[in-house]
């Protein structure tokens, strides 16, 4: 195409690059507004600056766009609270590595002036990227038990469908924290439903 003199975007796998992960910084935003009304009608108006009205987001870890902006923007916008990846496809290490780059482009790309990262030398510090790769299971949306198990606690307990690729996995490491008391009881979590529905149907029959 560009040989014929077309201009050409190529569109990286689930969106995530800079400019994709915008999106997830608007959801970052979103969700401070959300926490200041929150934190409002719980009379918390002490509550230390930087932090949000929950303790910790946990949220799906894969091609990047969403753990990218949701980090991305709320380090911007000044608050510290963690974000918590669960990798649905690499090892720890690796996944953190190319989150850390896509924040990287994104702060050098449209966030290099906010506060924290100028005090940061306009960088995002690798320690704010936090992965855990202990529910990928044998690879990208094959099948665990504690996947299928979260799967039906959320449908069961909250009414709220999970896909098994994604925010199942994600899922199951939320409950596997809360079960090994890595969130204590009177922590707030927020956990962060990215959607996926569709592969429900597709991945079903689940194994028993």
């Amino acid at each position: 195409l560009e040989a014929e003199g077309k201009k050409v975007y190529v569109i990286p796998g689930g969106g995530s690059n800079s400019t994709g992960a915008l999106g997830y910084v608007q959801c970052a935003i979103e969700l401070i507004e959300e926490s200041d009304r929150l934190t409002e009608e719980a009379g918390e108006v002490d509550k230390e600056q930087g932090n949000l009205f929950w303790d910790a987001i946990v949220t799906c870890s894969g091609s990047g766009g969403t753990h990218t902006g949701l980090l991305t923007g709320l380090r911007a916008c000044g608050y510290k609270t963690p974000v918590l990846g669960m990798s649905v496809r690499f090892d720890s290490a690796k996944q953190a590595s190319r989150i850390h780059e896509q924040c990287q482009k994104c702060v050098d790309t449209y966030f290099s002036s906010c506060s924290y990262y100028s005090a940061n030398g306009g960088n995002m510090p690798e320690d704010d990227v936090v992965v855990y790769d202990d529910y990928v299971g044998e690879g990208y949306s094959l099948y665990t038990r504690d996947m299928a198990e979260a799967v039906e606690c959320f449908a069961r307990l909250e009414s709220i469908i999970l896909d098994p690729v994604y925010t199942g996995k994600a899922a199951a490491g939320l409950v596997d924290f809360v079960r090994t008391g890595k969130f204590s009881k009177g922590q707030r979590i927020l956990f962060l439903h990215t959607g996926g529905a569709p592969s429900t149907y597709h991945y079903k029959p689940l194994p028993n």
